[in-house]
């Protein structure tokens, strides 16, 4: 591709902020993935968090002796009952999410998934993992979670927020499902216009679909009060433009959502 293409290629399109660093140098590389690699490295993440904490706590071990005796033993009471309860929910969560049988969704506590989150992200750096990928992995265990035993929403206070991209046939069967379901729907151009609508509506839940960058940006920020079900879109062609969603399931996710049985695919 020479400078003139690839500049045309940038140029016919506007670009989300997450995508600014996209050269146009053709279409990214899939980041479908499958819910064992979140979970993979969320155990392996809980590991190392728990192995630092233990190095830590042997290194200033002899510094609380000094301060009083019983400090050593107390501090280490207080890390076995971190580290215990910490791993029973993670093999409960991890369980839950690999046979697709979700215990309860009191295992998804929205801030504790976000610290997870990071974590497993920080590792996905060091071995060398697209962070988009792992976005994608992790939406399926979350939405897994999420929609096993929703809540049942109002049609009102159900927000489906698009991005700009979509292509305009997905656009039209969007506004079909929201007539027929009555569902709130706005098109967003980003995390800032996203959070601005969801202040404006107030929902009891969001249905996002966007680029795993976008989502992941909004999702930190949002999930810990209001429970968010990621949809990466589909982008054939490259990021912000004509981009798909998987209109089966999104129409079943809104149907779980309020309550109501399943229509079958769209």
């Amino acid at each position: 591709m020479d400078e003139q293409t690839r500049k045309a290629e940038v140029t016919d399109r506007k670009l989300g902020d997450e995508w600014e660093d996209w050269d146009g140098r053709g279409t990214p590389a899939s980041t479908e993935a499958g819910s064992r690699l979140f979970l993979i490295l969320a155990v392996s993440a809980t590991a190392v968090l728990v192995s630092a904490v233990a190095f830590f706590l042997w290194l200033i071990s002899p510094r609380l002796s000094e301060l009083a005796a019983f400090l050593p033993r107390l501090f280490s009471i207080l890390f076995f009952c971190f580290a215990g309860i910490l791993l029973i929910w993670v093999v409960l969560f991890v369980w839950s999410a690999a046979f697709h049988r979700p215990i309860s969704r009191l295992l998804v506590i929205p801030r504790l998934i976000n610290r997870l989150l990071t974590l497993v992200l920080g590792l996905g750096r060091v071995f060398g993992v697209s962070s988009d990928r792992l976005t994608n992995s992790f939406l399926k265990v979350h939405n897994l979670f999420v929609t096993a035993v929703p809540d049942i929403i109002e049609p009102e206070r159900l927000l489906v927020l698009t991005p700009r991209c979509l292509t305009r046939e997905n656009n039209s069967m969007l506004r079909r499902l929201r007539d027929e379901y009555r569902f709130q729907m706005a098109t967003v151009g980003g995390g800032t216009a996203a959070r601005q609508k969801i202040r404006e509506i107030r929902p009891k839940m969001v249905i996002a679909i966007a680029c795993e960058r976008d989502l992941i940006s909004g999702f930190r920020e949002v999930n810990p009060f209001i429970p968010v079900i990621g949809l990466p879109n589909q982008r054939p062609e490259g990021p912000c433009k004509n981009t798909s969603v998987d209109l089966s399931m999104l129409e079943a996710t809104i149907l779980k959502c309020l309550g109501a049985p399943s229509s079958g695919a769209s």
